[in-house]
């Protein structure tokens, strides 16, 4: 008698055993990577901190209060008694519990920095109005000034409505306010505008966490009342605006620009021709201080005090003058960090160059990617707010990758300096600059592509000449003519410092003129960026070969640009602009409706072409694209969605079309005929893009972002976003 239950039982043991096996043999690699990568844990942590503040702002509503730190605390009483047990379970509870403490504390900085950030949010236009408040933050544009007041009172406005801070755009032939001053002026304000597509970049947000509860113009001359300069920050603020408006005088045009965003940090003034060549060129790190600035700035502190401290010699020989000049240093980074305005980038680049002289003052070798663990740590702690945004994560990645690649190949390298001629010197110079361009390039090319949709291809040889240009030549320079400007000298600094940046302003024109210098991508989906972030990580923060498996990962996230496809029709938040995918262009329904808007849907399909909306009697698509004063009508397989302008043509498009975009409110009689978004839906659920597929899908601002604090109206997600039944 065969025993068929014996035989089933065998058949499912033999399917199981490869798959047992497999399991425990990938267990044994997992424990054995990891025992050989002990020292490597720690730098961990922040990726867990920072993985807490992502979770905090990927959720669609706003959690409790005291959510994290119902977590943290719990999580670092077990983590505090595992590192002090000897139990024998402790070190496995310290290796489970500690990664989760930091997750929680960055969930609960985060929510810690919301409610620290909650301030009113204008509602409505309001204007002219008289707005009346301390000047905060004076920033200079290429098309005039811009001002932040703080603690704005505005007429008509109830207080408690009234919000903490307001910007705005003042007159250009006006007085230029400084910081600390009393101003009034009539102006139009705003509440802070809304992405301009699902998935957008989100100045709402930005707007929120800054506190900035309206912006706005002015319609009249500002009257300026001084204030007493008492206040460091206000202090900081007036030295700031005085080595600006110096640099200007001394260097006026596109050069004295640049030469004030590398010195004083203020980019504003930099025309937008010349922000585009620089971008398109690879070389916009050049106009943000960071790693680059901050190293040569505190280095050639650090070689001078000390090169002079060595010439005397008695004090040479009786005194450690080399701690002394890293004092020195630390004192020159910390003055240009608060001149510099602290961004992320600066703030990342003072922490490591802090780590590296407080390691000499206390006889330590820094240790490279520890103190980038600990700056990234650090920045934040302070702002949690800055991983969602491109400065963070570029200005950290590229110095990421940069470090890892130096671990894994500096001593290579090095070792082909020995016994190297001059010539051979230059040339490794040269292929430094190169090396450390590419590493950077790749590092950062996720980021650049999510963002802004576009890849420089031409970076390398750019860096190649523009980076030694600017350390041999331009930042020595600027060093000169900040040293001279108490003399009142500052000119003869400024004007070598002139001709270098000309030489790189040119170099950055002529790359980004070069055939497909910037290659133009459709947006990348954040679960292809979140895919690179994992493999890079993988790939930077192990060193043994099973960092390897991050590539996984990698190639992952970049095949998802492949799935990238824009939507068919794009419609602003006011209705005021409407945009149809017709083969590769958008036809737009406006050249001046909200151009902002324009750009922005043209960039994330990949900078395709702009074209018009057929006028009234004209078709195209041959004839699947037709409009007449009311609105237009675009015939797709199976489908049929009018585009209405006017309520005259509601009643009609309401019995006939499959869906109605209705750029008018609606009756409600229309939307129990089919399916209708209209003008009040555009307004609560703000940008819209639809995708005419099957089934259709339609995506809106507001209900992708839920219900958070820095969303003007409660939202329901998924409500408008739902497929069409």
């Amino acid at each position: 008698m065969v025993d068929h239950a014996a035989g089933r039982d065998a058949g499912a043991g033999a399917w199981h055993l490869p798959v047992r096996l497999a399991l425990e043999r990938l267990g044994r690699t997992l424990h054995r990577g990891l025992m050989a990568e002990r020292e490597r844990w720690v730098l961990w942590l922040p990726v867990a901190f920072a993985l807490g503040i992502g979770a905090y702002f990927a959720l669609a509503v706003e959690p409790w209060a005291g959510l994290g730190l119902a977590f943290a605390v719990p999580l670092a009483g077990v983590s505090l008694w595992a590192r002090r047990s000897a139990h024998a379970a402790a070190p496995a509870v310290l290796l489970a519990t500690l990664p989760l403490c930091f997750a929680a504390s960055g969930f609960a900085a985060a929510q810690f920095e919301t409610w620290r950030a909650t301030a009113p949010v204008l509602d409505r236009r309001l204007g002219p109005v008289t707005v009346e408040g301390r000047v905060d933050l004076v920033e200079t544009l290429a098309e005039g000034v811009r001002v932040t007041l703080a603690a704005p009172h505005l007429d008509r406005l109830a207080p408690e409505r009234t919000p903490a801070r307001v910007r705005l755009r003042l007159k250009a032939d006006g007085p230029v306010p400084e910081p600390g001053d009393r101003l009034s002026v009539a102006a139009v304000l705003m509440p802070p505008p809304a992405p301009a597509l699902p998935g957008g970049f989100d100045f709402q947000r930005q707007a929120f966490f800054q506190r900035l509860g309206g912006v706005g113009f002015a319609t009249g001359p500002a009257v300026v009342t001084p204030a007493e300069r008492g206040s460091l920050s206000a202090a900081l603020h007036a030295l700031r605006d005085m080595m600006a408006t110096r640099i200007h005088a001394a260097l006026p045009g596109a050069e004295g620009a640049i030469a004030a965003a590398i010195i004083t940090g203020e980019r504003g003034a930099i025309p937008a021709a010349v922000n585009q060549d620089f971008r398109d060129s690879g070389l916009a790190h050049l106009l943000v201080i960071a790693g680059l600035h901050m190293t040569l700035a505190t280095g050639a502190a650090f070689f001078a005090i000390r090169a002079m401290l060595a010439l005397v010699p008695r004090v040479a020989l009786a005194y450690p003058i080399k701690k002394w000049a890293a004092a020195g240093a630390l004192a020159v980074a910390t003055l240009y960090l608060a001149i510099s305005g602290a961004a992320v980038p600066t703030e990342r680049a003072f922490v490591m160059c802090a780590l590296a002289l407080l390691a000499i003052l206390i006889d330590r070798q820094p240790i490279g990617m520890r103190s980038l663990a600990w700056a990234a740590l650090l920045v934040m702690t302070l702002d949690p707010v800055a991983i969602v945004g491109v400065s963070f994560q570029m200005s950290f990645a590229a110095v990421l990758g940069l470090i890892a690649f130096y671990e894994t190949w500096g001593n290579r390298l090095g070792g082909l300096r020995r016994d190297t001629g001059p010539i051979g010197q230059g040339l490794l110079h040269l292929l430094g600059i190169a090396l450390t361009t590419i590493v950077a390039t790749l590092g950062t090319a996720a980021f650049a592509i999510y963002h802004f949709n576009r890849f420089a291809l031409f970076s390398v040889p750019a860096n190649l000449i523009a980076v030694p240009l600017a350390g041999v030549w331009v930042m020595p320079w600027a060093l000169v003519s900040c040293l001279l400007m108490p003399l009142g000298l500052e000119r003869l600094g400024l004007v070598p410092m002139g001709w270098g940046l000309d030489l790189i302003e040119r170099v950055a024109h002529w790359t980004a003129g070069l055939p497909s210098a910037a290659l133009d991508l459709p947006s990348m989906p954040v679960w292809g960026l979140l895919s690179i972030t994992v493999g890079g990580l993988w790939l930077a923060l192990w060193t043994t070969p099973w960092r390897r498996w991050g590539l996984a990962p990698i190639l992952i996230g970049i095949a998802s640009l492949t799935t990238a496809r824009p939507p068919d029709l794009l419609l602003a938040g006011d209705g005021a602009l409407v945009a149809i995918r017709s083969g590769d262009a958008y036809l737009l329904s406006s050249d001046r409706a909200d151009r902002l808007a324009a750009e922005n849907w043209l960039r994330s399909a990949g900078g395709i072409a702009a074209g018009h909306l057929p006028t009234a009697g004209e078709a195209a698509e041959h004839g699947a694209i037709r409009c007449d004063d009311d609105g237009c009508i675009l015939e797709r397989p199976g489908r049929r969605i009018a585009l209405v302008r006017s309520v005259a043509a509601l009643d009609e498009e309401c019995r006939s079309a499959d869906l109605v975009l209705s750029l008018v409110r609606a009756p409600r009689r229309c939307a129990g005929r089919t399916r209708v978004i209209d003008l009040a839906d555009l307004r609560r659920y703000g940008a819209t893009a639809l995708w005419l597929e099957e089934p259709l899908r339609i995506e809106s601002a507001n209900a992708s972002r839920g219900d958070r604090p820095w969303v003007p109206q409660p939202r329901t997600p998924g409500s408008v976003s739902a497929p069409a039944q």
